[in-house]
């Protein structure tokens, strides 16, 4: 890595992928943009090795355009290998690497992330959402990254998608819409326009690991929905209890979804201030109102059409007005998708509150992701990095308790 030392100078990272499946050209298509836009980030990333069992898989990925920008300032070309121990051993190669990106399915992540953190010495490792299927696997890596403070990062973009960011601002520092009185996320899936996880069998129409409850730890909830838990609970706080149902076995015999494909819950909110949390004014209920609750939906539908923005990916309502997310978050080429909309006395019809002509909408949110893993590394933020592991641990608990709650028929503690 080399390091800057003036803000003109670039900061360059070498990464290494860990599973080369589609949603890796997500994060890809993002730090290429990154790359191209020195006024966004002063980080340059570039590809030095892919690894996964699949030649093919890596052959695609080595062949995106992306991956050709991130790998233009060397005649070398990108290693390859199946294993992460062959990657580990390749000293040449790993003394390239700075970033280790861990993107594989959901049952191996504690066992390649410990391998990573212990089999190498200043590799920072990041990994995809969610931090483990099981709580006992999220609480051996809380604490391994507490013993590597700043090694383990985990990349989960929504906090940083572009809709979220404003929408936590107005709410908390602009006070526009009063005290927040009610929330909710709805987040909806088909596989006819599937676009970010690519783990459909073309021939069968089977989900592959992902319908494995063994190998993802659930269904829908723990995986696309996962990313809808995270912004309720940046703009809404801490989580304590959950309430909610789950639905299964409503897809096609050949789909093979172990797991829900629906959830519904009701999200209690923390109610009082410790010594490690602060609820802000926005927040602050008045007294006799009961906690605030969120509502959250998900589900994952077939082969149907979807109705693209009839119903908000959020909503946020407030005293003095409400906070609205467009439901088309995921149409990532459509102009204004995944928009924010205020509804307030000097707004009634609403205002869009970002440029209607922007693209990217929820994917915008890699961008800003890959932003701040550069930030923390250059800084040497350990405990940004560390507080991305607890974040992720704190979804996986949500989602657990929800599953708990489906069985118990009552309220789950988080």
């Amino acid at each position: 890595m080399s390091t800057s030392t003036t803000p003109t100078e670039t900061t360059t990272f070498g990464l290494a992928i860990v599973g080369c499946g589609q949603i890796v050209t997500h994060h890809l298509d993002a730090i290429a943009a990154l790359s191209k836009n020195q006024d966004a980030s002063r980080a340059s990333i570039q590809v030095r090795a892919l690894c996964d069992p699949s030649a093919e898989r890596r052959a695609v990925l080595a062949n995106l355009p992306a991956v050709s920008v991130l790998s233009s300032d060397t005649t070398t070309a990108i290693a390859q290998y199946e294993t992460v121990q062959e990657l580990i051993q390749d000293d040449v190669t790993l003394n390239t690497v700075d970033f280790i990106f861990i993107a594989v399915p959901h049952d191996l992540h504690e066992e390649l992330a410990m391998t990573c953190l212990k089999q190498t010495t200043r590799q920072t490792i990041i990994m995809e959402k969610p931090l483990a299927p099981t709580l006992e696997a999220c609480q051996r890596l809380v604490q391994a990254s507490s013993e590597n403070l700043g090694r383990l990062i985990i990349a989960e973009q929504s906090p940083y998608w572009p809709a979220v960011v404003q929408a936590r601002h107005l709410i908390h520092d602009e006070n526009a819409i009063g005290t927040l009185v009610a929330a909710a996320g709805y987040y909806y899936e088909s596989m006819r326009t599937n676009v970010t996880s690519g783990s459909v069998d073309a021939t069968s129409g089977a989900l592959g690991w992902r319908g494995s409850i063994a190998r993802a730890g659930g269904g829908i909830a723990i995986d696309g929905g996962l990313h809808w838990l995270r912004p309720l609970r940046e703009v809404c706080g801490r989580i304590t209890k959950v309430v909610g149902t789950t639905r299964s076995r409503l897809l096609p015999p050949a789909m093979e979804l172990e797991g829900e494909s629906v959830a519904h819950a009701l999200l209690e909110m923390e109610q009082e201030e410790s010594s490690s949390s602060t609820i802000p004014s926005s927040l602050q209920q008045v007294d006799g109102a009961g906690p605030l609750v969120a509502t959250y939906s998900c589900n994952l539908l077939a082969t149907a059409p979807m109705a693209h923005d009839m119903c908000p990916y959020f909503r946020f309502t407030g005293t003095q007005g409400e906070l609205v997310i467009r439901g088309n978050g995921l149409l990532q080429e459509q102009p204004g998708a995944g928009g924010l909309v205020l509804y307030n006395e000097n707004h009634p019809t609403g205002r869009d509150m970002l440029d209607p002509n922007q693209v990217g909408g929820f994917f915008g949110g890699f961008q800003g992701l890959w932003h701040e893993i550069s930030r923390m590394v250059t800084e040497r933020d350990a405990a940004a990095a560390h507080q991305s592991v607890v974040r992720a641990s704190d979804d996986v608990r949500v989602v657990l308790a929800l599953y708990r709650s489906a069985s118990s028929r009552t309220w789950e503690e988080t």
